[in-house]
């Protein structure tokens, strides 16, 4: 396979639902898997709720359009919103004997440098599950909350956000082919 040849026939990524079937038409089918997807839009209106709901979506079989998967859900913002979590997996139960919560593994986020140091150990972490349910979806949620907290809106400041802000998305991708 040559470069021209992906530039013209892209190669085919899995997609993971939303559990909205006219947000996933939207989408062509759901979250693309192996990229990265930003979610972005006015505070409060349902970004969080839309990646708790792909966290359990992701365990769904691809016949349901999930990704027989586990995932990983590193937050900014606290605290960890588990309640609204459980009501969610209560509502779309995956079966008698799966506790959809055991597949989801969060790991708080303290800062951007903090998430700079947790960027390369998510290879090896995801690599670490292999199994049956393997980690193939990574939520970040907020990453723009950590880079809006901790920085001013001074030239040198914005400068350095910026410049840490394309490193994580950098470090991101990597591990987003990955997964």
């Amino acid at each position: 396979m040559t470069p021209e040849n992906l530039l013209r026939r892209p190669r085919p990524s899995p997609k993971c639902t939303t559990g909205c079937p006219v947000l996933d038409r939207c989408l062509g089918g759901g979250v693309p898997c192996r990229s990265v997807t930003e979610v972005a839009a006015e505070s409060g209106c349902g970004k969080t709720q839309l990646c708790l709901q792909l966290l359990l979506s992701a365990q769904l079989p691809p016949s349901r359009g999930g990704l027989s998967a586990s995932s990983l859900y590193l937050h900014s913002e606290f605290p960890f919103p588990l309640r609204r979590l459980r009501q969610l997996s209560r509502a779309r139960p995956l079966g008698p004997r799966h506790d959809p919560l055991e597949y989801i593994f969060v790991h708080p986020l303290q800062s951007a440098d903090h998430l700079l140091d947790v960027m390369p150990r998510l290879e090896s972490f995801v690599e670490n599950f292999k199994g049956q349910f393997p980690v193939r979806l990574i939520v970040i949620d907020s990453i723009a909350a950590l880079f809006r907290s901790e920085f001013d809106n001074n030239p040198l400041d914005l400068k350095r956000r910026s410049s840490m802000f394309f490193q994580n998305l950098g470090e991101t991708e990597v591990v987003g082919r990955e997964v």
